[in-house]
């Protein structure tokens, strides 16, 4: 038998009549990876066509196998993975003295194997021997009797009836990756640019109260009945750097998802993404947040769903990168306080669970799809209801104190007083009393003020703005003296917090006049 003949007649084997699947085949077509799954065990089979006179020349290309061998794990994920590793020749090396597995005996997860179409020496392996060691039962018929022209005739049937099997399951997959066309994505991307330079126009993407007027997640007002805000905040970003990492993860997976599942699937696994992220930082989360981040998640918990289903298709295409850029960016968000991980949690979960929800196109009706329906709707539920139950995360101090800095900036007089009365309630806070103080100088009530800023020195004893302030509002009195000292404590505790210019030579000018 030649060895073309035995090298496509051994690939037909495997890939016909075993119904393996071929994960890739060299450009001159003389080297074919074929992966195996039996009983739960994978494997991965090597075989390459040579004409190799010396064992050295094996050696070397065992090692090239072995490299190759590492990014073929990534493609057939697996705790175990066999290797198969079989050379068709016309001959076998000279200085081969023993079969392959027993000469690289050492080699415990590569089991390689020659094949010679013209030498029956007892180095050599028999196709059929070879099969049953990879555990399959089909007889193996030898063709070593044919005329060189049938030689020829079947390596060309072999080769074509593999290559149609080939193209079919890929045109099957490529119908599964590429079913729609990313045109909502398209939209969802216009309208976040539309709505973030509406935003910079209004007052600017990263001032709190502009976020809050456009509709950003804001808990106290949804605690109100603004429930809107669940997805009005996905249109929302905080600065340019915010929209440029969201929209481009928007425009790679969101178009990768709409692709897979079609565009009403895809709006389905979207906004449900978004509101489950949405409803996890509402429950968790205090802070006022923004963006698309939430559903841009879903899209990776859909991702994640389709390799669910298609587990092959998924590590043979995206898989380990999808997988590897998701750790990044959740252990991005654990290690950053400032990021939201609780709405990319949220958007994750909610993704993967409206993908079982909705199914991928094709796939039939399945029961647990309603299953998975209720389970969608409880779990939301359950999330809005901690969202109000969890104290905890409703007290803000912090949020409460810029926002009312927010509305002193905009000489909303009354809204700050209000916010900062509020948290006084709960607890005192040196910062709350100075812009107590600051509300109070605006009014023109200059008493109460020195009252505020002289409690926030109490509270907070390396406070100089608010001694610079008291000094400021006892010379307002006509309390000199008291503005002195408060002014000689402003210019120690500045000189210790070192953080802050404060004008000195203004009070000082201000003193001598009244003086």
């Amino acid at each position: 038998m030649k060895p073309n003949h035995l090298f496509w007649k051994f690939i037909y084997h495997l890939v016909i009549k075993e119904d393996l699947r071929i994960i890739d085949i060299s450009p001159d077509n003389k080297q074919v990876w074929i992966e195996k799954e039996q009983n739960g065990k994978k494997a991965a089979i090597r075989i390459v066509k040579v004409e190799y006179d010396w064992m050295k020349d094996l050696e070397i290309d065992k090692e090239k196998a072995k490299r190759m061998l590492n990014k073929v794990k990534k493609i057939i994920p697996a705790r175990k993975l066999t290797f198969f590793n079989i050379y068709v020749s016309t001959y076998p090396p000279v200085d081969l003295n023993s079969r392959l597995t027993q000469h690289w005996e050492n080699e415990k997860d590569m089991k390689s194997f020659f094949i010679a179409s013209d030498s029956a020496q007892s180095t050599v392996d028999q196709p059929g021997d070879v099969l049953k060691t990879m555990g399959f039962e089909q007889h193996w018929e030898d063709s070593r009797d044919l005329m060189e022209e049938e030689h020829q005739y079947y390596a060309r049937y072999f080769k074509k009836e593999v290559f149609r099997k080939q193209e079919k399951l890929e045109k099957k997959d490529k119908n599964l990756l590429l079913f729609g066309k990313p045109r909502f994505t398209y939209l969802l991307l216009v309208s976040i640019l539309l709505v973030f330079f509406a935003v910079e126009q209004a007052g600017g993407s990263t001032d709190i109260l502009t976020l809050i007027d456009f509709g950003a997640k804001y808990n106290p007002a949804i605690i109100e009945g603004e429930w809107w805000r669940f997805f009005s905040a996905m249109f929302l970003h905080i600065g340019f750097f915010h929209l440029f990492m969201n929209s481009l993860a928007l425009f790679y997976l969101g178009g990768a998802v709409e692709r897979m599942y079609g565009t009403v699937r895809f709006v389905i696994i979207y906004f449900i993404a978004g509101l489950f992220g949405s409803l996890a930082s509402f429950a968790f989360n205090e802070q006022i947040s923004a963006g698309a981040s939430g559903a841009i998640f879903g899209c990776f918990g859909a991702l994640l769903y389709f390799g669910f289903i298609h587990q092959k298709l998924f590590f043979r295409t995206m898989g380990m990168n999808v997988l590897i850029i998701l750790a990044i960016n959740l252990s991005f968000g654990f290690i950053v306080p400032a990021v939201d991980n609780g709405a990319h949690i949220g958007g994750l979960i909610g993704g993967f669970l409206a993908s079982a929800f909705v199914h991928l196109p094709k796939h039939g009706w399945k029961f647990r799809q309603i299953f998975i329906f209720f389970l969608t709707a409880v779990l939301s539920g359950t999330l809005f209801w901690y969202g109000h139950a969890n104290e905890s995360k409703a007290e803000s101090p912090l949020l409460d104190l810029q926002i009312a800095q927010e509305h002193l900036e905009r000489d909303n007089v009354e809204e700050a007083e209000y916010i900062l009365k509020s948290l006084l309630e709960n607890k005192d806070n040196a910062q709350a009393y100075f812009l107590m103080g600051n509300v109070s100088v605006q009014k023109e009530d200059y008493e109460t003020s020195a009252q505020y800023f002289e409690k926030a020195a109490e509270l907070e004893n390396e406070f100089p703005q608010a001694y610079y302030n008291l000094s400021l509002v006892y010379i307002e009195l006509n309390e000199y003296e008291k503005a002195e000292l408060a002014l000689a404590r402003a210019k120690e505790t500045n000189e210790s917090e070192n953080d802050e210019k404060l004008n000195f030579e203004k009070v000082e000018e201000l003193l001598n006049e009244k003086e």
